[in-house]
Formats: structure tokens, sequence, C-alpha cells
């Protein structure tokens, strides 16, 4: 009885040791805090909220912000024509765009009525359907929608290649002297003939009250099939008692004059200069010494509402927010997040890469080595693995090309399958307080980094180029920010990176062409004031790093830094793979941390956040001691009571002659 006790004993400690390792792991993958779970509702909020006043423009701005679920409402059949920007805001080229876009649609204001200046931003989740359904291929795209466009079938505009501000105008006014469909109100553009009687011009239909009174003749007899006289007929569209039309009269010289015409007489304004802004000067100090009123073109109204009391939930919100970015910056630069991985691969699996109509040649054998490094080395969990493995079968299925619809309902059905997938929903390390900063460029720069050290430290393939080869063919085919493409082309053309041979070289490869990228974009427009670009790693994170420049030493021109000083590359190779090393990896705004792979190590100041997680961190310690102290405990407990088991055998029986002799 008592050995059978004693084996009982054992096998309860055994189990008691069992339950507490397994209650430690599930505090370490405790659900998130009320604090957190408040932050994602909010970010799921933001994502599929509809406002339009998001991206790189607002109320406060002559441009009209779109969204999927009022593109078409606000663009087809509509009795004016559209010139609609289609962005992504966190692309550079974008950024830098967007001065441009908003004082052209100032520029043309007072031309509203005829046609109104729109944008619509293709980064967020609810937009990307409808960017992709308009064969969107590059940002910014633009395109003009005459007046009553009818929706349907590869109905998606007129492309518009100009960019700079005077050939928008020029392109925008050659469209509208081709529309057919002209709703009322419309002007005639074509050329009257010179030698028209004059009378014949004041022959206007309505009544005497808004026939003109004076008629302006703009004489276009240029070589450069010049807009400008269709330009100020616009502008001078809404005043009344006021005609202005253009003609090309070859035996007047070359644009240098504008013929006023009255019913009384003829009258040539002088101009010393043949633009919209002189000829329009002319016409309007003309119009004010006869008395008659110009109309004046209002700047746009803000109907942004002002409230005096500050709504207590923003305000909790706002500090909310604070708090996790004072987290992310206690952390410093030199952390890789987990959220910022899975993040930068949703974004380019399903945003980036359906957005093109087909998907082949060279773009379709891009995909499938991106899928191919993302199942070697991306750190998901079992359902993630398993989801990117469908998603590079379904691919490879495809030998010459796969429709980009197909791809998205795949991959969506696919992740559905596999739920839950990804435990993030939100940016960290590469989150911006200014929206559509940041974000996906530096995720994605996180992506690959992390993956040539994974492959560095692997030996799943001995390719020294798998990685960069995957990224070159992503950026060239697939990256949204054209100008931000030819640009990484362009430097890995100059930088050799066919000639990487081996892993190492791959990784400071890669890192010393991202401190490239941000040498030349120090101070840009894109630049985010809270997070400058910098030479990584900084003096503070690897003093180490940096070294005096050799006397008579020549180094490659991409590992010196200047001011005397040059990179120690071994130091830097081993600073880079313990950033992007495995454990390394930092699970601060997970949603969902019981999802994640093994090894997921906290660290530093992450751990004091995560201290409000009923005690997590203590026990996490505590359950580590005292499991290595319950394993002794069973082991000799379960030792004991099996060698008084096995010790059992035949013992004789003792009789009182065997202790007082025989008689």
């Amino acid at each position: 009885m008592a050995k059978c006790v004693i084996i009982l004993i054992g096998a309860t400690i055994c189990l008691l040791q069992l339950l507490v390792s397994t209650e430690g792991a599930g505090l370490r993958n405790a659900p998130p805090s009320l604090y957190e779970q408040h932050l994602f509702k909010r970010q799921a909020a933001k994502s599929s909220d509809n406002d339009e006043n998001t991206g790189l423009y607002d109320q406060n701005d002559s441009v009209i912000s779109l969204n999927a679920a009022n593109l078409k409402a606000k663009v087809f059949e509509q009795p004016h024509a559209s010139m609609v920007e289609f962005y992504n805001s966190y692309c550079g080229f974008c950024r830098r765009y967007a001065p441009i876009w908003k004082q052209f649609a100032s520029d043309i204001l007072g031309w509203q009525r005829l046609v109104k200046v729109q944008a619509i931003d293709c980064s967020r989740d609810d937009n990307n359907v409808l960017c992709r359904e308009f064969e969107v291929m590059a940002y910014p795209t633009i395109r003009f929608f005459a007046p009553y466009y009818k929706d349907g079938s590869q109905q998606i505009g007129e492309p518009i290649t100009a960019h700079a501000e005077a050939e928008l105008i020029n392109a925008l006014v050659e469209h509208m002297q081709n529309v057919t469909s002209k709703p009322a109100g419309w002007p005639d553009f074509n050329p009257i003939d010179s030698s028209a009687p004059i009378e014949d011009l004041f022959a206007a239909p309505g009544s005497e009250a808004t026939s003109p009174k004076y008629v302006y003749i703009i004489n276009e007899n240029e070589s450069n099939e010049t807009t400008v006289g269709s330009q100020v007929m616009l502008d001078m569209l809404d005043t009344q008692l006021v005609l202005v039309k253009r003609t090309k009269n070859t035996s007047e010289p070359s644009g240098l004059k504008v013929i006023v015409v009255d019913s009384k007489s003829d009258l040539k304004l002088p101009i010393d200069e043949f633009s919209r802004d002189k000829i329009t000067a002319a016409i309007r100090k003309h119009l004010t010494e006869h008395h008659i009123r110009v109309t004046e073109v209002a700047t746009k109204p803000s109907n942004k509402e002002q409230t005096s009391e500050q709504n207590i939930a923003e305000v909790m919100e706002h500090m909310q927010e604070e708090e996790l970015r004072k987290k992310i910056k206690e952390l410093g630069p030199a952390v890789v997040y987990q959220a910022d991985l899975e993040e930068a691969i949703k974004f380019a699996l399903f945003r980036e890469i359906p957005r093109f109509k087909k998907i082949d040649g060279e773009r379709l054998l891009a995909l499938q080595r991106f899928l191919n490094v993302l199942v070697r080395y991306f750190p998901f969990n079992d359902n993630g693995v398993k989801f990117l493995k469908e998603v590079r079968q379904y691919v490879l299925n495809f030998e010459t090309e796969i429709d980009s619809k197909d791809f998205a309902n795949q991959i969506t059905q696919l992740q559905k399958n596999r739920h839950p997938v990804f435990s993030s929903t939100q940016w960290m390390g590469c989150s911006s307080t200014k929206e559509g900063l940041r974000r996906f460029p530096c995720g994605l720069w996180t992506l690959f980094h992390y993956m040539t050290v994974q492959a560095a430290e692997m030996e799943i393939s001995s390719d020294p180029l798998e990685i960069l080869q995957a990224m070159h063919g992503y950026i060239k085919y697939f990256f949204g920010c054209s100008d931000c493409s030819n640009h990484f082309q362009q430097m890995a053309a100059r930088n050799k990176i066919w000639n990487v041979t081996s892993k190492d070289d791959a990784v400071l490869w890669l890192w010393s062409s991202h401190n490239e990228v941000n040498r030349r974009l120090s101070g840009d427009i894109t630049e985010d004031p809270d997070h400058p670009k910098i030479q990584f790693p900084m003096v503070e994170a690897c003093p180490e790093c940096r070294k005096h420049k050799l006397t008579n030493h020549h180094n490659h021109q991409q590992y010196t830094l200047g001011d005397e000083q040059e990179w120690n590359l071994i130091e830097v190779l081993r600073f880079l793979k313990r950033v992007y090393g495995v454990e390394n990896r930092n699970q601060l705004g997970l949603q969902a941390p019981n999802v994640l792979p093994p090894l997921l190590a906290y660290t530093g100041a992450a751990d004091s956040f995560y201290s409000n997680r009923s005690f997590g961190n203590v026990l996490n310690e505590m359950d580590i001691r005292m499991g290595a102290l319950l394993y002794v405990a069973c082991i000799v407990m379960l030792l004991v009571a099996v060698k008084l088991v096995v010790k059992r055998g035949y013992r004789k029986k003792m009789y009182a002659h065997d202790v007082l002799g025989k008689v």
C-alpha cells in the first residue's frame, strides 16, 4: 500500500509540474490587454472607415478626395469632366507630387463647374480592389473622365501622361476640346474664322441682358499648338457680358496681342507675354476700366466642423497611442517587430501584387521567387507556413500567366481556410505620426534585411543571391512607386548586385544600399521628422561599427562614411546578425501572440510594457526555476518508487524456533 502511495505522489508531482509549465506558457501568450484591444479595434475601424478626408489631401485643399464607395457616383454620368489622380500615400514620389496636384487644382478652381480635380488613395484596403479594376499599374496614375462618362467594361478613363502643372493644364484643355457629349454651358473651343463679320459674334442666344457686350478674340498663331486661348475662355466663362473667342490668323503677329472688339470699335490690348496670366490680366484691367465686375475665383471653403469640446474618447486614444510610441522609442531603432514583418507581406500579397490585370512573363517569375524565399525564411506560425506554401503552389501551377482577380480571390480564400494566419493589425516600428510616411517601404526593407540574415545563418540554400534576386524582382515588377523602383534598379546596377558571392556579402550589400537610399532621401519630403533617415547603425547602438580611415587605405566608396571614418564591416555584420536574428523579434502590438512561431523572444523595454498582463513576466522567470526543481523532484520520486517495486522478492516467514532454536 505504501508503495502505491509513493508512486501516486510521484505521478501527482509530474502532473503538477506539467500544469505549471503550461500555465506559464499560457501567461507568456496571454491575450492582449484592454489597452491593446482598444488600439486594435480602433485600427480596424480606421482601416474600414470610408471618410473621404484621408491620405495626402484634406478638405482644406481644392482636391476632392474619393474612395471606393463614391468614385463611380462622382465620376460617371456627371454633367462635368473629372481629373482623377490614383496614388499611394506611402509612395515617396506621390508625396512629392501632391503639392503639384494641389496647385493644379487651385489654379483651375474657377473651372470647377466644368471639371473637378479629384484623387483616391489606393493604399487603403477598401480602395485596393477598385484601383485594380481601373488597372492602376503605377503611382501616381492620372485619368481624364469626360462628362456623362459611362460605366462599363474597360471604362477606366483616358490616361494623362503629363506631370508638370503647365503640361497638366494643356493636357486637360486638349481633352476638354475633344469632348463630344457637351453639357449645357460647355464652351465652344473651335477657332473662329478671322474673316467672318464681327457682328456674327454678338448673335448669342438669350435676352439682350445676357448678350455679350465685349468679345475678346485671342490669336493663337503658334507652331506649338498652344491652348492659351482656351484657358482664358475657361477663366472668363462665368463673367457676364463677356465672350472670349480664339482664332488662328496667319496675317497677324504670332501670339503677341489680344484683339478686343465691342459693338462700336476694335481695340488692341498690348501684352508683353503670350500667356494665360498676362492675357487674363489685360482683359480684367479693361473690364474694370469699363466698370464691369469680373467674377473672382473663391478659395475652397473648409466644411470641417470645429468642436469646442474635445471628445473624451479621442483624448484617451491619443494618450494611448502616445504611450505606444513611447515604448517603441524606448526600444530604439535596432529592433525587428513581428508586426512589421507581417504587415509588409500582407501589403505585398493583398494590395501590390494583385493590382496588375495579369501576372505573366518576368513578373510571374519574380512572384515565384518572392514566394519561395518567404516560404523558406519568413517567421510564421504553422497556419502561416501552410498558407504561404499553398499560395506558392497555386502560383507554380500556372506556367504562363495568372489573372490578378483570380489570384486575389484565391489567397483571400486560403487565408480564411488557415485562419488565424496573421497576428498583427498595425505597423509598430515602421509606424509614423504622419499619414503615408514609412510603413510599407520601411516594412519591405525590414523584411528583406531579416531574410538576408536568416539565409546567411541557415543552410537551406547555397545561393548567395537568393534574397537579393527576389528583392530586385519584386521592386522592379511590383513595387507601386515607379520612381522609387527605377532608383533602386539603377543603384543595384551601379553597386553590382549580381557580383555578390557570399551570403554575408548579401547582408552587407543590402545594408550598404539602404544607407545609400537614406543618404539620398535625407531631408526629403518623404522623411518623417520623428524618424530621420540616418546612417545605420548609429554610434550609440554600435560604436565599434565605425573606425578611423587607415593611412593610404582606399576603401570602397560604398563603405565609406566620410569625416575620416569608415565602417568596420566585421562588426557591422555581427551587429546586423544580432538585430535581424530570429531571437530578436519583438511581439509588441500583436493581437494574437498564441499563434506566433516559436523562438519569439521579448526584449528590453517590451517586457516592462507587458508587465501588466496578469504578472506574466514574473511567472515567465518563476516557472523556469520551479520547472527545474519539480523535474528533479519528479525523477527522484519515480526512481525511489521503481526501486521499491523492482526489489520485491521472496522473504522467508519468521518462526519462533528461528529465534529460540529447535527443541
